[in-house]
């Protein structure tokens, strides 16, 4: 069969990437398939671009419907004419060209394969008609091909009609207006519920992917990051690398513990593979020059020599750095740590496979001068079993990516990338003290064996499931041992919804016939007033609270349910309180207190920010009351449509339930498992930016006897009961808490570590568990004052 291809591009997409497709179908696509460019927003004449027999450039201005379209249509720009916020799936305009092309195409050449290709596709060797055969099943008895969760290739049998009619309907909900129906007015949105229909009709689609089918190594997507790599068919790189700029720095929880330990072992000279952008090595030196007054630093990459070839063999997601722009990186940081503190940085850089090139090393005197190594160059068993042999005498050696699964969680990456585990299982170690190994027999015992090894905790995720961890060799005896604030692995708490998912949809339901229409929170500009979150912690000060709102008068006080009556008994009248509670107005809430009790006293000044997922009893008892209403919605899973729900979300997008009715472009507020957290959402999306939190102190007093037997648990769902009351370890201090309050701790740990909100949260309070986190993350960051600094 003939094959056609098709795209649609305006200028931005040409000069980012169509250009490279069209010479690539110029140079390396047999002439005998042709390939269909839809324009827009673009003048050619300003370009020269590829001329072939079998390429052929269309004005998409010359098709009456599309301008049409423009006209009528010109207000939905994913910003419905400047009232919401910009929002990707309401922009029609943008999907448009897609919808015109395809089916334009179709349309006016019928015959044989019609080929969907995306702007920024690029085929990575000749393609010829006998490849893209090998797409195809033996039978070309179907209607249409599609690549499994992708949307940058797809191919329609224009030998059959009903392809051609599924296209004409698509065309037609966008022409006619009928997208505005559709909860996303994204093409492949309603293509895809055009295609259930169809389908459901007798039509037949072949469903291929992209690791069981020749499609990735014949053509791939530079949109995705995993292919920024990519080179084309002369092995140059498609996408070229900066000789000035890094890739933004990625900074996860777990080198925060790299810190540490740097902090803790001293080190002078620092060996690292897989310096990337060099980031870790400037976090490193910063570390160490807490206590020299000279670093030096050995990095080894691949740099630019990396392609997505070496990045599948390694398990690399990130992009690729240059060689140039990670020497001048470090040749500012050597320039500003001289000038601001009077120290010296120095560093030497080696780029190629660092199996081979760090063998180098063992031949000079240098490795006897590296007193700590860093392991994070690949993830293969040879990669890491290469550098750790090469490494093994070194006093310190900490090695990246130690995956474990997560509890009642599919899947961590596949063994041939668990080169860390491999290695750390194989080193043998004395054994001191009554450790115990696992089933698969996690580690080897040998008495006469000097070295020592750790597992550091971690959340840090994993991209296909589970964490990953950081482990560390001790391979000098006498090097005190790690500390255990390092060692200690922490209680994590896994929230989970109070009541069933269809209670919680129900009472969404409630709630958007409940709440006015007008009167749900949405995004604002960023202003100068204040914020204030009152939590209920049973150590808030409620002196300093009067204090402070003494001297910010103008400041606007929003609390939590369970210290509403607190603060009004303390004569502070707040400005808003947040509710977000499933359950009925009537029960018993975690603090032991009716929660109609709760709202004996309102104050008619006081906005009630009312969750959607709120039982309807407690809305229905503020109406009563003659209460000031505002909805929101909270974000959790249950919000998510059936076939979306436990995935991991991609670019902040999500695909609601359509049975809830939430309105389309809809602000969801994330932050936590509680009130008081989701509270410092709901203020940075009303455009705060000094958000000052009090009574946030999760932990309590030392429960009584009777109340340490106390256990919690859903015994009738056959868990086993644990003991309500726990102590936790922060800072070398013990706490009582709760399971409840715990999670609400996890919560602040993240949102402190967030860089979205530094400088935009002060801490109030003492003596509590979130206060010495507070504290932790405050010695973590270390960022100067700004005046200090300037001045």
């Amino acid at each position: 069969m003939p094959y056609k291809v098709v795209t649609a591009f305006n200028e931005t997409l040409l000069q980012q990437g169509t250009i490279n497709l069209l010479n690539e179908f110029k140079n390396n696509w047999e002439s005998s398939i042709d390939i269909h460019c839809y324009y827009y927003d673009v003048d050619l004449k300003n370009y020269s671009l590829p001329k072939a027999s079998n390429i052929y450039y269309h004005n998409l201005l010359e098709i009456s419907e599309y301008k049409e379209f423009l006209e009528n249509f010109s207000k939905h720009d994913g910003t419905e004419g400047g009232t919401i916020v910009y929002n990707d799936v309401l922009n029609p305009l943008k999907f448009i060209p897609k919808v015109m092309a395809i089916s334009e195409c179709a349309f006016n050449y019928t015959g044989g394969w019609l080929l969907w290709l995306d702007p920024y596709i690029i085929n990575r060797k000749p393609v010829s008609e006998k490849e893209l055969a090998s797409l195809f099943p033996e039978s070309n008895a179907i209607d249409l091909l599609i690549l499994e969760d992708k949307y940058y290739f797809q191919a329609l049998n224009l030998d059959r009609q009903t392809p051609i009619d599924l296209l004409g309907d698509l065309r037609g909900a966008f022409i006619s207006g009928e997208f505005l129906n559709y909860r996303e007015w994204h093409d492949v949105f309603i293509f895809n519920r055009l295609r259930t229909i169809y389908e459901a009709h007798g039509m037949v689609i072949h469903t291929i992917t992209e690791e069981d089918s020749p499609i990735s190594n014949l053509i791939v997507d530079l949109n995705d990051r995993k292919n920024l790599g990519v080179r084309d068919n002369s092995g140059n790189r498609i996408i070229q690398l900066s000789d000035t700029e890094t890739s933004p720095d990625i900074l996860p929880n777990r080198y925060r513990q790299l810190a540490d330990i740097i902090r803790f072992y001293k080190p002078k000279t620092i060996l690292e593979t897989g310096t990337w952008n060099g980031g870790r090595a400037i976090e490193m030196a910063l570390a160490s020059f807490e206590h020299h007054d000279s670093v030096h630093y050995m990095g080894y990459d691949l740099f630019e020599d990396a392609s997505v070839e070496t990045d599948h063999e390694e398990f690399n997601v990130k992009p690729h750095n240059t060689l140039e722009a990670v020497k001048k990186r470090l040749e500012e940081f050597t320039e500003h740590i001289k000038d601001k503190d009077n120290k010296t940085f120095t560093f030497e850089l080696t780029k190629g496979n660092v199996r081979d090139t760090l063998k180098k090393i063992l031949k000079t005197e240098v490795i006897s001068e590296v007193d700590f190594a860093l392991i994070g160059s690949g993830n293969s068993k040879e990669t890491v079993e290469c550098e750790y042999n090469i490494l093994k005498n070194v006093d310190v050696v900490v090695a990246d990516h130690f995956f474990t699964e997560e509890e009642e969680e599919e899947g961590i990456p596949p063994e041939r990338y668990q080169g860390v585990k491999y290695v750390f299982d194989k080193v043998k170690t004395r054994k001191v003290d009554a450790q115990e190994t696992t089933e698969d027999g996690w580690t080897n015992f040998d008495e006469k064996a000097t070295t020592r090894k750790y597992i550091l905790p971690s959340g840090d995720r994993v991209a296909g499931g589970g964490n990953t961890h950081l482990v560390v060799f001790l391979h000098n005896s006498d090097l005190d041992d790690i500390p255990d604030d390092l060692k200690r692995v922490p209680i994590i708490v896994h929230p989970r919804d109070s009541v069933p998912k269809d209670y919680i949809q129900n009472n969404i339901k409630s709630n958007l016939t409940l709440i006015d229409p007008k009167k749900w929170i949405h995004r604002h500009p960023t202003h100068k007033e204040v914020g204030v979150i009152v939590s209920a912690g049973p150590y808030l000060d409620f002196k300093e609270l009067k204090n402070f709102i003494k001297k910010t008068p103008n400041a606007k006080v929003i609390t939590v349910k369970h210290a509403y009556p607190a603060l009004l008994k303390n004569n502070i009248n707040p400005w808003g309180c947040v509710v977000l509670d499933p359950r009925p107005i009537t029960g018993v809430s975690t603090h032991n207190i009716v929660r109609k009790d709760l709202f004996k006293t309102i104050n008619p000044d006081t906005r009630f920010f009312v969750a959607s997922m709120t039982d309807p009893s407690v809305t229905n008892f503020l109406i009563a009351n003659e209460a000031k209403i505002w909805g929101w919605h909270a974000f959790t899973d249950s919000l998510r449509s059936d076939e979306e729900q436990g995935r991991q979300i991609v670019n902040q997008q999500v695909t609601l339930s359509d049975e809830l009715g939430i309105p389309q472009g809809s602000t969801l507020i994330t932050g936590g498992t509680c009130a008081a957290m989701r509270s410092i959402g709901i203020m940075h999306t009303m455009g705060f930016r000094d958000i000052h939190l009090f009574g946030f102190d999760s932990c309590r007093e030392e429960p009584t006897k009777e109340e340490q037997t106390e256990t919690t648990g859903d015994l009738e769902g056959g868990e086993v009961p644990k003991p309500k009351y726990i102590q936790v370890n922060v800072k070398d201090k013990t706490y009582w808490t709760t399971g409840e309050l715990l999670a609400m701790a996890q919560d602040c740990e993240k949102v402190f570590a967030d860089e979205a909100l530094q400088g935009v949260l002060s801490f109030h309070g003492k003596d509590t568990m979130v206060a010495d986190l507070w504290e932790i993350n405050k010695q973590r960051v270390k960022e100067p004052a700004f005046n200090e600094y300037y001045n």
